[in-house]
């Protein structure tokens, strides 16, 4: 059994720009947890390569590896929460689907919640940090 929750957000930019926004460890810094200065951004943004971003001082991050990657409009990777509350038994999967959307680019975003999660269904902490992360990258 795997639970899942989607998002969307429309960001006012072009599609090259948005793709770098995921895949450059400059285009995450902007938007992904910018509050938190001390967060490293390690990413290699090919099928079979692999991300890590954390905040060491907050005690969060993730990791995982590319599944899937359509330049410029999919990204599928595992996803491993790094610290915070219970353990992971199994890496989720989260889908990012960019597409043209008038002057701007429609991101949908899932996450896939596996078996063996110890959350067992989508947890308010999931959807807030989701929420806030796209929030910011929608102001691009």
């Amino acid at each position: 059994m795997t639970d899942s929750i989607a998002f969307t957000r429309t960001v006012a930019a072009d599609l090259p720009t948005v793709w770098r926004a995921w895949t450059t460890p400059e285009g995450l810094a902007a938007w992904w947890w910018p509050q938190l200065p001390d967060t490293t951004y390690r990413i290699d943004a090919r099928p079979g390569g692999t991300y890590h971003f954390e905040s060491k001082a907050a005690g969060i991050g993730a990791r995982g590896e590319f599944l899937t990657v359509e330049e410029p409009t999919l990204l599928e990777m595992t996803w491993w929460w790094l610290g915070g509350e219970g353990t992971q038994e199994v890496a989720d999967v989260v889908r990012v689907r960019l597409t043209r959307d008038g002057d701007g680019v429609r991101v949908d975003l899932e996450h896939e919640l596996r078996d063996g999660v110890a959350t067992g269904s989508p947890s308010d902490g999931l959807r807030q940090g989701w929420t806030d992360v796209l929030d910011r990258l929608a102001r691009l």
